[in-house]
């Protein structure tokens, strides 16, 4: 098949592209011509490696509108004469609705932008995860909760954009969905359930990960990128609850880092509290080989939360609050433990429990592993995600 993949950026510049660019690899590995039509500049080791046409305003959440954009997608589009086109971060409804009409669509809802104007699903004025379905509704809550911006003309054009860009994604031959919480958040939205399924993420599971074992280290670590609403911070709340000497790492880079740091600094003293820059993915198994057990505290309701399941695959037990996605992954009392969020005290219980006890981390991180086999490996995604393209290369709705 000759599959047009459509993404914002061509470069590893967040969790999206990292798959974009493994899946497009793969797909090219089972015989497939894959190319590439992308918003931003793309990164130069990228350049001339496959088929790609850049579109600037075509993709991002900040796009050109007019019908020159669209134009100029169509065009791409008809250029590379895909049998397929899949849509991963693309969220101009202008450019999706002239994709659609170009050739079978196949959309993957990596994020929550299909479900919430904001894609956070994160209210301003009370404490909690949005419930509600995508609709007319949300224009009111953008003035009493102030989950959009109150100006009532930019409320009312990201309103229509998301209401413009689900049109599109309904014109596709399926949408696929990285977890059930996805899923169900289109569906209560209007979308057919027929259309929607659920495609869970991936992670590879080699040899030196076969081999990892929980640390003898009473280590919790802790990676992505630092924002408020990866909840971070909460491990620090957690951290005067443990009753013994304990680590905290946390991994990465972002906008909340210089306060984390600050929080690391009045850590309690007989913990100790490390931060250290996002490591490339090749050294990822020697950061989590330092570790116990792995937190995942995000607050807001994460469409899957990848981590996890890389650290399942390294044979660690996972720690996280029951929101969004994480509970298709992480099974409480079996290969981690699943807390209310902002639970603080029964977060320091589960990290606690497994720094406490090496048997049982290495009991919960074996059985993590072993669900990693089963359901999360790169075979399963591809397989099931080779099909929907084939299907959506015939033009047959999936029934």
């Amino acid at each position: 098949m000759r599959i047009l993949v459509c993404n914002e950026h061509y470069a590893h510049t967040g969790g999206a592209e990292v798959y974009v660019l493994d899946v497009m690899a793969r797909l090219e590995a089972r015989g497939h011509e894959v190319g590439v039509l992308h918003d931003a500049p793309a990164a130069p080791e990228l350049e001339g490696r496959r088929p790609a046409f850049r579109v600037p305003g075509s993709m991002g959440f900040l796009h050109d509108p007019s019908p020159a954009a669209a134009e100029a997608a169509r065009r791409a589009a008809a250029a590379f004469a895909p049998d397929a086109i899949y849509l991963v971060q693309a969220m101009n409804p202008a450019v999706n609705l002239a994709l659609a009409g170009a050739a079978p669509c196949v959309q993957y809802a990596m994020g929550l932008r299909l479900t919430c104007p904001t894609g956070r699903r994160l209210p301003r004025t009370w404490e909690g995860v949005c419930t509600k379905p995508f609709d007319a509704h949300c224009l009111w809550k953008a003035h009493t909760q102030l989950c959009m911006p109150r100006r009532p003309d930019t409320a009312l054009k990201v309103w229509n954009d998301v209401r413009r860009n689900l049109k599109a994604a309904r014109l596709a031959q399926r949408i696929l969905a990285p977890s059930r919480y996805t899923r169900d958040l289109l569906v209560r939205g209007g979308t057919a359930p027929e259309l929607v399924e659920v495609l869970y993420l991936y992670t590879d599971l080699t040899p030196a990960m076969e081999r990892a074992r929980p640390a003898a280290e009473r280590r919790i670590l802790a990676l992505g990128r630092m924002e408020a609403e990866k909840g971070f911070q909460h491990l620090f709340e957690a951290l005067p609850l443990l009753d013994e000497p304990a680590v905290l790492e946390l991994v990465g880079d972002g906008p909340f880092r210089k306060e984390l740091e600050a929080m690391a600094r009045q850590a309690p003293a007989r913990h100790r509290a490390v931060i250290t820059p996002w490591a490339p993915r090749e050294r990822l198994t020697g950061v989590f080989s330092r570790a116990r057990v792995v937190a995942i505290p995000s607050t807001w309701p994460e469409p899957f939360g990848i981590v996890g399941i890389e650290a399942m695959a390294h044979g660690l037990p996972a720690v996280g609050f029951e929101v969004g996605g994480i509970a298709d992954w992480l099974s409480g009392g079996k290969t981690g433990a699943l807390v209310p969020r902002k639970d603080i005290p029964a977060l320091a219980r589960a990290l606690g429990a497994y720094l406490g006890d090496p048997d049982l981390a290495l009991r919960h991180g074996a059985a993590g592993r072993e669900e990693v086999r089963r359901r999360f490996l790169p075979g399963h995604h591809l397989d099931r995600l080779e099909a929907v393209l084939a299907e959506a290369a015939g033009a047959r709705r999936p029934r």
